[in-house]
């Protein structure tokens, strides 16, 4: 099952406004929708994170 696209684009949204590669909406959308088609092990799970992980731009996070 594929994501609305409204929430596509907030995802989108929140990332833009938070000065985030599109890398990192990317692979957030990637990871909600192979959860929304399927019951993801904790391996699985952990892989996504760390993909995100992975593009988050720290520099870039506000306190």
């Amino acid at each position: 099952m594929s994501l609305d696209s409204e929430i596509i684009k907030a995802i989108q949204d929140a990332i833009k406004e938070e000065d985030q590669s599109d890398s990192v909406a990317k692979r957030l959308i990637a990871w909600i929708e192979a959860m929304s088609n399927s019951e993801l092990s904790n391996t699985d799970n952990s892989n996504h994170l760390d993909s995100i992980y992975n593009v988050i731009d720290i520099t870039k996070i506000q306190e």
